[in-house]
Parts: C-alpha cells; structure tokens; sequence
C-alpha cells in the first residue's frame, strides 16, 4: 500500500526538526567550554609551577669544625691567584712550616725574610676517620703570603690525639677519595698554591695504600695546576727507621717536593746526643737523591735544640729560651766538630737545674751552613725548615750568605729567562 506524500513531507520535517535541536545543542556546549578554558589554564599553570622538573643540587661545601669561621666562598671554581713570579728566589728553595698561629716570633720571622722564603706551611689541618679534614686556617695570611711572592701550602697532619684516625681512610679506597675530594676543595676554596702531606709514624703495611693515595692527590691537584709536598721520615735505605711505609722511588714520580725530616736523629725519648749529625744527614741526602729526582728533594733543618734532664725525655726549646739559659746559668758552649761516626756540626752545653744535670744539644750558624753545603754538593733542591719563629738570627745570615749569594744558582735561575737558553 502506498503511503501520501503529505505523510512522507511530515516525516522530513521531523528529521529536521531534530537536526537542528542536536546542532543547538552542541554550539551551547561549545559555548560553554570556551567561557571556562582561561580557568582551566590557569589550573594547569598552578600545577605546573608546584611540581618543578628536579634539578641537580651543588656539591656541599666542606664545614671544618674550626674556631676560624670560613669566609664564604664558591668551591666549584678556583679564584684568580695574585701573579707570582719565579721561583726558587735564590736559586734553591727555602720553604718553612709555620705554627698554627701567625703571631710572635714566626709573623715576625717571616716578613724579615719574606724576600727570600718561597714556600710557606702553616701546620693547620688533620683528618678525622671519615676523611674529612679540620683544622684552623686564617685567610688573611693566605693574601699576606701572596703580596709578598710567598706560595702558601698548608700542611695537613696527624699529629694530634688520635693519630691513626687516618689509618682508615687510606686503607679504604672509597674514603681515601672522599679524603682527596675533600683537600682537593678545601685548596680551590681558599686559593692554596698546594698543600703538604705530614703523615708520621705509621705501620710498614700501609706502604702500598700511602703511595696510591699520595698518587691520587697528585693527580687531582695537578689537574688544577696546584702543589703537592711531603713530609717524610729521614732514611739512608729503602726500610730504614720510621719511614718503611714511605717508598720514596714511588712518591717521587707523583710529588712536587720531597720535604725529608733530617732532624731527631737525637730525639725526645732518646739519650742527649746531636738532633742532625752532618753525617747522618749526607748519608740520608745520598740516599735520596738515588732513588728521587734531585731537584724534588728538600732537606729539613731544625731550628729547635733538645733538652735533657738526668733521666726521661727531652724538651724542645727555641733559640730565645736556650739563650736565656747560657746567660742565665754562664755556661760555656762547646762546638762538636766530630765524632766517632764522622762530622757532627752542632753545639752542646750542660747547666746544673733542681732535677740535676741537664745537657743540651743545638745547632748553630756554623753547622747550618754546614748543612746548606750537603745540600749544595748533592745539588738538592734546598731546605726545609721546621719551624718559623724558633731561630737564632743569625740562621738567616748563614742562609743569605751560603744560598741567596751562591753565584753559581743565580746565574742557573737566570738563564731560562734569557734569550737562546
């Protein structure tokens, strides 16, 4: 049965009708969701701003345990030095250890002969079993240094209480770079030229760890273009005295000064005899030089003598002191040229006191100079002094005389610096 065609137009219209109800609808929508998009928007930006992308945080800064407070600087650059011309000064180096503080006889000391000093270590820093270092330190003496054309590497020590706390961190591969990390900051913070390495006393077994943690420093401080020196007991053989743990042949390819402890061969808890027999010291210096490039080997000079009562360890007494005692108590000093093992070079004297008897050995400008000439004969690369503030005047005499006016190192220190050479 066929349906009319008004019955199919009504259909039609329905259809349309619908149509334009849906499309109402939709742009009513539409309408609606633009009018809340900017809050939306802003929705989003909030949420973005609570939840920042991680970033990287800074190394920490080292915090000593020091009564000094450090003066706040960046550790991830190292800051411009003052320029510093050549050294050595004189044609060989003359570094000294200074005190913990710059005060005294030592600050005195040293701007009489700042002229002539290339290399100061103030004995400021140990390490505490962790590997961190602590210690006291004093910037202003790090500008002092530098305006006077003094490089400033302090020492770092276990002279202290605990003095194997050490012991730890270089048997441990992960604390000893943790210890290295440690120096290597410390030394860009405060605008060191270097830093000296004073470990004594410690067990043959630790050979191989000291040598690969003094190859390690070196290494991350050359990467800066700074220093590193060590102290290290006097020997005249590879296992000789205190010094087993020490390999000499190793720690000279890696240090920029081998600073050796030529003194107590006499020493606190031994029977009165000369502190640095010229002997002891030339045997030492041979040594040395064969296993070690000359011009790294510095020889240390006391500028201390001992004290001893009748029975029991010695005291360490400056210059000032034994001074004292000669015009206090008249004394005579008698020079000791030789002994029965060779040239000896220092000077002794005994004083009557309460407990008895004491006896006193010292050096004096005559031996210093006599040591300065092993040095000169052996073509070391000079003296180490310990420690600033102890000495007779006239030390300085005998250095300036013996050293500073050598013609022969003058002429040595020049010829780099003129043309052809």
């Amino acid at each position: 049965m066929r349906r009319s065609p008004a019955f199919g137009t009504l259909i039609l219209g329905t259809l349309y009708l619908a149509a334009l109800l849906v499309a109402g609808a939709l742009v009513l929508q539409t309408l609606r969701l633009a009018q809340r998009l900017p809050a939306i928007q802003s929705a989003a930006a909030a949420t973005a701003l609570a939840t920042p992308s991680p970033v990287p945080s800074a190394a920490p800064l080292i915090v000593l345990p020091t009564p000094v407070p450090p003066t706040p600087v960046p550790t991830v650059a190292d800051p411009q030095a003052l320029p510093v011309s050549y050294h050595p000064k004189s044609g060989r180096y003359i570094v000294v250890w200074l005190p913990p503080l710059f005060e005294g006889g030592a600050r005195e000391s040293f701007f009489a002969n700042a002229d002539i000093i290339d290399d100061i270590s103030p004995f400021w820093y140990a390490s505490d079993a962790s590997g961190r270092i602590y210690g006291t330190r004093n910037d202003d003496l790090v500008r002092i240094a530098h305006e006077n054309n003094v490089r400033i590497i302090p020492s770092i020590h276990n002279v202290t209480s605990n003095p194997m706390a050490v012991v730890g961190v270089l048997r441990d591969p992960q604390l000893r770079a943790r210890h290295v990390q440690h120096i290597v900051d410390e030394v860009l913070a405060r605008n060191y030229d270097g830093i000296d390495i004073d470990y004594e006393g410690l067990a043959p077994g630790l050979r191989g760890d000291f040598s690969a943690f003094i190859a390690e420093l070196a290494a991350a401080l050359h990467r800066h273009e700074k220093l590193l020196t060590v102290a290290v007991h006097a020997k005249d053989s590879d296992w000789g005295g205190l010094g087993g743990f020490q390999d000499w042949a190793e720690l000279g390819r890696h240090v920029d000064q081998l600073r050796i402890m030529t003194y107590d061969y006499h020493w606190r808890g031994s029977g009165p005899g000369p502190v640095a027999p010229a002997y002891w010291i030339e045997s030492v210096a041979e040594y040395a030089r064969s296993v070690v490039e000359p011009g790294k080997v510095l020889i240390g000079v006391h500028f201390y003598g001992y004290d001893w009562p009748p029975s029991g360890p010695a005291t360490a007494r400056p210059w000032s002191t034994l001074e004292e005692i000669i015009a206090s108590q008249g004394v005579t000093v008698n020079f000791r040229e030789r002994d029965a093992r060779g040239r000896v070079g220092e000077s002794t004297f005994a004083y009557r006191s309460p407990q008895g008897w004491r006896e006193v050995w010292f050096m004096t400008e005559v031996g210093l100079a006599d040591k300065i000439k092993t040095v000169q004969t052996q073509d070391l690369a000079g003296i180490a002094i310990w420690q600033l503030g102890y000495e007779q005047p006239e030390y300085w005499r005998a250095i300036r005389a013996s050293l500073v006016e050598d013609a022969t190192l003058v002429q040595r220190a020049i010829n780099p610096l003129l043309p052809d050479h």
